[in-house]
């Protein structure tokens, strides 16, 4: 009977580390990818992204990144695939601008507008696209 009484405490205990160790996984947290076209559907290169909280008048708000916090914004460059990628820390919804400056084929800024909705184990993916007439409020 002694020996019973100790396998089953011996196996509550290995089941009971068992359902700690797979059972509470820990969410990885939000990533995303802004990809940025112009009006032919072709990626943009160099065309500045800014990632702003929703709320972002406030002098208090925050960009959480994964690996650091910056204040109301987070500006980066798109690569030659027109993208760029983030990783976040928590998970959220950002207000995202795109501008891309003027060169021979494009007198005009073009600029455009999108959101990313960020959640826990997801990749959020916006595709914005740049013209003309898009103005910033």
């Amino acid at each position: 009977m002694k020996r019973f009484l100790n396998f089953a405490i011996l196996f509550a205990i290995i089941l009971g580390g068992f359902f700690l160790s797979f059972g509470c996984k820990k969410p990885n947290p939000p990533k995303a990818i802004v990809f940025v076209v112009d009006e032919d559907n072709k990626p943009v290169q160099e065309a500045r992204v800014i990632v702003k909280a929703a709320n972002s008048d406030s002098a208090h708000t925050m960009v959480y990144l994964l690996n650091e916090t910056k204040r109301v914004a987070d500006t980066s460059y798109t690569d030659k695939e027109g993208k760029v990628y983030y990783d976040f820390k928590y998970e959220s919804i950002y207000k995202v601008e795109v501008t891309k400056g003027t060169d021979r084929t494009h007198p005009f800024v073009r600029r455009g507008i999108g959101i990313l909705i960020l959640e826990n184990d997801k990749t959020a993916e916006a595709k914005i696209q740049i013209n003309e007439q898009t103005v910033f409020n």
